[in-house]
């Protein structure tokens, strides 16, 4: 028997409404678990982008600054310093 989103209405409608909040969570699991894969995949062009950087900072790493230094920086820029 195949079941319809109205079968899920009446259950869902006898169900105490303590349950709902796990009924809720409970659909969230299965929604990740059916999506995870197609949500996070990565397409290659960004991979690719992410390891010519990952390169060009190991080849560079004069061209990086700290996090103080960009606070810093950005300070400077709103003072007009």
């Amino acid at each position: 028997m195949d079941i319809t989103i109205k079968d899920i209405e009446n259950n869902l409608e006898t169900l105490p409404k303590e349950f709902l909040n796990e009924v809720n969570d409970f659909i969230d699991f299965l929604k990740y678990k059916y999506f995870k894969e197609k949500q996070y995949e990565v397409p290659e062009w960004q991979k690719d982008e992410v390891r010519k950087r990952v390169r060009y900072s190991q080849n560079h790493p004069e061209s990086f600054v700290s996090e103080s230094e960009m606070d810093d920086y950005l300070n400077d820029l709103e003072s007009g310093d």
